[in-house]
Formats: structure tokens, C-alpha cells, sequence
């Protein structure tokens, strides 16, 4: 399901899509971010195929992509993003925290990893710092 946020303009903000196949951690990841001055979401997906379109229809700065889709492979999705649109920056999420998770996000093509349950308070740094063009949540962190 893509549901696009229709009526919002750029105005400086950088544009992020949320590709996660929970309902209500798209909705608490869309009000944290769209409260900050310089982001906004412009779509949210549920699925790989549907965040592929939303990619094309959206055009957003940032992509951030659950690695555990029902419907898909979120390490998937990263490559698929990875080599349709080279520029494109993406930021994993996941339930793991593991380096081995963590390595795989970063060999599919993900500039940041972050660990939900560390999300409270690195949610909004991650986004920052891998819109800055910077990596996040290495193994090596």
C-alpha cells in the first residue's frame, strides 16, 4: 500500500519515504520526522514493489526501509534502490542489532543502520548524518 502525502511542498525540507510493513510504526516514524523544521515525509509504503513506486513518484532524499517486509526483502529493496538510483541515500532499520545484520544492510547498499529499539533518541541524528552524505551504525560503532 503507497500512500503518498499529497499537498506538501519542499520548502527546503528534505523529502523522506518510509517503507515499512507495520501501519503504526510508519505513522510514529511520519509525525516524529515531519515535526522537524528540515524534513518531511513525502510517501510511505508497506511493501518493496509499492516503495519502488513510491521511489519513482516521490523522488525523496532519503529512503527508510524496515529490513523485515511480509511482503518482500527489505535487504532487497536496499539493493534494488542501490541500483536503480545510485545517489539515492537509505537508512536500514531493523529489529537486530547484531554486526552480522549490520554488514549485510551496509553490502546490499545502505548508508546507515539503526536498531529499533535504539531509535528514541538516534532516529533523528541517523536521518541528519546520512543526508549529510556521512555512514551510520557501522559495525565498527
Amino acid at each position: 500500500m503507497l500512500r503518498k502525502r499529497i499537498g506538501q511542498s519542499r520548502r527546503g525540507r528534505r523529502r523522506i519515504l518510509i517503507v515499512d510493513d507495520h501501519p503504526l510504526m510508519r505513522r510514529g516514524l511520519a509525525a516524529l520526522i515531519s515535526a522537524e523544521p528540515d524534513l518531511i515525509v513525502c510517501a510511505e509504503a508497506a511493501t518493496l514493489q509499492d516503495g519502488l513506486v513510491a521511489i519513482a513518484v516521490t523522488q525523496p532524499d532519503l529512503v527508510i526501509a524496515d529490513l523485515s517486509l511480509i511482503h518482500g526483502d527489505g535487504l532487497e529493496l536496499v539493493r534494488e534502490v542501490r541500483s536503480r538510483h545510485r545517489d539515492l541515500r537509505i537508512l536500514a532499520l531493523s529489529m537486530h542489532d547484531s554486526p552480522l545484520y549490520v554488514r549485510r544492510a551496509f553490502a546490499a547498499g545502505a548508508d546507515g543502520y539503526l536498531a529499533k529499539h535504539l531509535m528514541t533518541e538516534t532516529l533523528l541524528p541517523a536521518i541528519r548524518s546520512v543526508l549529510r552524505g556521512e555512514t551510520y551504525g557501522t559495525p565498527e560503532d
